[in-house]
């Protein structure tokens, strides 16, 4: 969010006729340091999939997931060819990719990593587009260039940008229905939680 608070500052700086290359270098910083953290994240639900993998869940809270997960709708999935705002110029409308949040919480965890992995990839064409148009701002004429549909910088932005929220939801729901879960067999499982205190 902050690289595209960045990015707007660049372009209305070059409208201007101002520098725009510090803000916009800044802007293509803070895109790196995000596809950063997806790869700790990665990381991360991989360490969570080795868990799940080697652990057994209490009967009665897998029952509870499966549940809630049988009754799940689709959800919007991160989608690397299809773009909210693909060929926006030319009017061919909105796609979206609707899939499922996971028959178990395995494959929960696996289309998380494997949203995530396409979410990289976006974020990559994102980045090497930006890196691309980034000497125009040193002659100044950012703004036209980008304006003008010749580059692909924009698409590649507001797709990266829109992709990452819906990342973002499908995390959310992720998490939600595992704390559903957890709260429908509460307190087993969740016995060696502190109790609240009296008085407290």
């Amino acid at each position: 969010m902050e690289a595209g608070r960045l990015l707007e500052q660049g372009v209305l700086a070059d409208m201007k006729g101002e520098n725009s290359l510090p803000i916009l270098e800044k802007a293509l910083r803070k895109i790196k340091e995000s596809r950063g953290h997806m790869d700790s994240l990665y990381d991360q639900i991989g360490k969570l999939i080795k868990i799940e993998r080697s652990n057994k869940a209490l009967p009665e809270h897998d029952d509870a997931l499966d549940r809630i997960l049988k009754n799940h709708p689709p959800v919007e999935r991160v989608s690397l060819t299809q773009s909210r705002y693909a060929h926006v110029s030319i009017g061919a409308g909105v796609a979206i990719n609707y899939g499922p949040i996971g028959r178990n919480f395995i494959e929960l965890l696996s289309n998380l990593r494997a949203d995530l992995k396409t979410l990289i990839a976006v974020t990559d064409q994102a980045i090497e587009s930006f890196t691309t148009m980034l000497p125009a701002a040193k002659a100044g004429g950012f703004a036209a260039i980008v304006l003008s549909g010749r580059a692909p910088l924009p698409e590649k932005i507001m797709h990266s940008a829109d992709q990452l929220m819906v990342y973002v939801q499908f995390h959310n729901r992720a998490c939600m229905t595992a704390i559903a879960a957890d709260m429908q067999v509460y307190p087993m499982g969740l016995e060696w939680l502190p109790k609240p205190r009296k008085g407290k």
